[in-house]
């Protein structure tokens, strides 16, 4: 029981990833004017689902684990630091993704100021603290009931209280390298108030689910408040009060977190009512390890997209933006390279575990190393054109 897969959750993930990829190569690639057409409002709208869904499944995963090994961790055995483990190499990129100078070199050269980014609050460390946080209020609480309770009440606490924390001056009057993980941009893209909500709505509503008796009559509530909370919000948005859709802003007003939870709850429901389906799919297979192995798909597609690929793109091709149809082409090239290396590497990690485990400790050697000697005048874009 302790190894069974959850498959329509890692699907679930999958499917994240996959749309996440896709939002990423949308924002660098598409043109400008085709952000301004009704079908671009549409599929951006459907974008915003993506990082929630990608949090919501981390809350998932840290409650099937505390299911699982909860009374290991209250013993503060082997598992528990095991996971914490997990959780600062999952930091380590957080932070190594945002890096503004790859040389140890130029950051002992550059202002405060200029090396603030550094500390934003993307996706990865918004999980990493928000499930800390969760962590925290399992082992005070002792009680995985308890505790499922309590990340419901975080999670409504976070939704509502956040536009009154953003409107106050506690957070304004922090010191930018602590208020930066609570305010949104040009502070942080995600900061832990309000994306946070995500993570304990996803502990909160797979204990709910996976301590009901009726699964299958839940998953269809799921499913019909997927269908019908969304639609009624999104119509109902220019109705009085309107203070509370706009109090904020659009993206992160308590409305749009309801419509994103209500979303995603309809995909959770329906995929665990085609979950034996998908077992037996070629392609549910694929999604199910690209769960799995989110985190490399994450770290992967994004050094591509925002990193040197892009560029080199640019300069091989000589466009600066495209249409929607060479970003799907560009969709579909990033992803199918990385899906087959990802499948490679779930198949190395079950084989050869030890090895894989050691690979990772040389990865994160070899990149502080590289950080420490690199010299200030190195350039990628200038080793490229050396290259060409």
């Amino acid at each position: 029981m302790a190894s069974q897969r959850f498959v329509f959750l890692d699907v679930l993930r999958g499917f994240a990833v996959l749309w996440m990829i896709q939002v990423h190569v949308t924002n660098v690639m598409l043109m400008p004017v085709l952000r301004e057409t009704k079908f671009f409002e549409l599929l951006n709208l459907s974008n915003g689902f993506v990082a929630p869904a990608f949090i919501f499944c981390a809350g998932s995963g840290l409650w099937i684990a505390l299911s699982r090994k909860g009374k290991d961790y209250l013993r503060f055995s082997s598992d528990l630091m095991t996971y914490l483990k997990r959780l600062m190499y999952v930091l380590f990129w957080a932070y190594s993704l945002h890096i503004p100078f790859f040389s140890a070199q130029v950051v002992m050269q550059k202002p405060a100021a200029e090396l603030l980014p550094w500390l934003q609050f993307d996706v990865l460390q918004t999980i990493v603290y928000s499930s800390l946080l969760a962590l925290v209020i399992f082992l005070l609480s002792k009680s995985l009931r308890i505790s499922t309770n309590l990340y419901g009440i975080a999670a409504l606490l976070i939704a509502a209280g956040t536009p009154f924390l953003w409107n106050s001056e506690l957070l304004n009057s922090l010191p930018k390298w602590i208020g930066i993980a609570f305010l949104p941009l040009p502070h942080s893209p995600f900061p832990i108030l309000p994306w946070g909500v995500y993570l304990f709505a996803g502990a909160y509503f797979t204990g709910l689910f996976m301590q009901a008796e009726n699964k299958h009559q839940l998953a269809r509530w799921f499913v019909g408040i997927g269908l019908v909370i969304p639609a009624l919000i999104y119509n109902l948005k220019d109705v009085p009060p309107v203070s509370l859709w706009h109090n904020i802003e659009y993206g992160v007003s308590m409305p749009m977190m309801i419509i994103r939870v209500g979303g995603i709850l309809g995909v959770f429901g329906l995929l665990y009512i085609v979950e034996a389906h998908l077992q037996k799919r070629k392609v549910g297979q694929v999604l199910q390890t690209m769960g799995r192995e989110s985190l490399f798909l994450y770290i992967t597609h994004l050094m591509i997209v925002y990193g040197v690929g892009w560029p080199l793109i640019q300069q091989l091709f000589g466009f600066e933006y495209t249409n929607y149809a060479g970003v799907f082409i560009a969709w579909f090239a990033i992803t199918l390279p990385l899906v087959g290396v990802m499948l490679w590497w779930h198949r190395f990690k079950r084989e050869k575990p030890a090895t894989a485990s050691k690979l990772l400790i040389v990865q994160v050697v070899w990149m502080i190393l590289t950080f420490l000697i690199t010299p200030a005048e190195f350039s990628i874009s200038e080793l490229l054109k050396l290259v060409q």
